[in-house]
């Protein structure tokens, strides 16, 4: 559709649209805003997260970035790639062209309003999982890491390499890093115009598995991971894990240590953030559906993500935050979830 064709329809017709071009993504956000409800109703508590208001905090900032990063994008690429007669004049026009078409608005802020909805109403249900099922899962998968790994818990294996308080602190920055990478590509791929099959299945993906690695395994594998091993009272195998994270942080930030005892803080005292959750890794899943999506875009790209989604296994396991089958659990998942979002994609045209 053309800008001038976009620029005739009303906006009740480009929401109409938009809503019927998302409606996948749009009717598996209802049902998972709807099982949210349900499932605060039988258990009687607050249909509320403290993590709430964060999200909401670090989307106002993050919006803002991705767009004045965006028109920097777009900038570098006038300037080096097409190189025009009159450089303000196709500035201008492409932005005409490409942030203010209708259809591409109305679809995009369709596509990321549904994630945002989504990413609240996740946040709601994982604070509920040891209600639902009390933490009990992490003495088996720690047993089982040392069986596939040689006798030896994986951190021991990692630490030769590892440990170091500058490595640690690269590591934990990936971690950090991200949750900002996540909702680049998701804002970017709201806004897609390009290939709608593509777009559809990297949004779908990334519904389908939180909902069913970060919501349903998680509550029926429920676990806290090697981080509250001890405060959990099975033991204390991963204490020489966390010394040496205390370690490095008095010579390079660990951020990672302020965020575990942020979400105990949660748990143990009604904390506002809360979302204690191990098996299995989302990080690690969400990582690999975003390689799957890089490799959809340009082979480079899928490299790349597979190279990040490495760093992140590496770091949940040396950040003490997860078991390595939590993140070997999390590949398939985002594996399986990017197929399945593929032929719903494809499917919905």
């Amino acid at each position: 559709m053309t800008m001038q064709t976009a620029a005739a329809v009303s906006p009740q017709g480009l929401i109409s649209r938009a809503l019927w071009h998302n409606r996948v993504l749009v009717s598996l956000v209802i049902l998972h805003l709807c099982s949210a409800l349900i499932t605060c109703y039988v258990l009687d508590v607050p249909f509320d997260s403290g993590t709430i208001p964060t999200l909401i905090t670090l989307l106002k900032t993050l919006v803002p970035l991705f767009v004045i990063f965006l028109m920097f994008w777009r900038f570098g690429y006038m300037a080096m790639v097409v190189r025009p007669a009159r450089p303000s004049q196709w500035f201008i026009a492409d932005i005409r062209e490409n942030a203010l078409n209708g259809e591409r608005l109305a679809n995009g802020v369709v596509g990321f309003l549904a994630i945002s909805v989504f990413a609240g109403t996740f946040a709601v249900l994982k604070d509920l999982v040891p209600l639902i099922n009390p933490f009990s899962w992490d003495p088996y998968f720690a047993q089982l890491d040392q069986t596939l790994h040689g006798g030896y818990a994986p951190y021991e294996l990692l630490m030769p390499l590892l440990g170091s308080p500058l490595i640690t602190t690269i590591i934990n920055a990936a971690y950090h890093f991200w949750f900002f990478l996540l909702y680049f590509i998701v804002f970017m791929t709201s806004f897609d115009r390009d290939n709608a099959v593509r777009r559809n299945s990297f949004l779908i993906a990334m519904v389908l598995t939180w909902v069913i690695g970060g919501n349903l395994l998680a509550a029926i594998f429920s676990s806290a991971g090697p981080v509250y091993y001890e405060v959990l009272g099975y033991g204390s195998e991963f204490v020489p894990l966390l010394d040496k994270l205390h370690e490095f942080a008095e010579i390079s930030p660990v951020w990672a240590l302020d965020v575990h005892a942020m979400l105990i803080d949660g748990y143990l005292n009604d904390g506002p953030v809360k979302g204690i959750s191990a098996m299995p890794s989302m990080h690690v899943a969400s990582a690999v559906m975003m390689a799957c999506f890089g490799f959809s875009w340009r082979k480079w790209a899928g490299w790349l993500l597979v190279a990040f989604a490495i760093v992140i296994q590496l770091g949940s396991v040396h950040l003490a935050w997860h078991y390595a089958i939590d993140g070997y659990f999390g590949a398939i998942i985002g594996l399986v979830c990017w197929y399945v979002a593929c032929k719903l994609a494809e499917w919905q045209g």
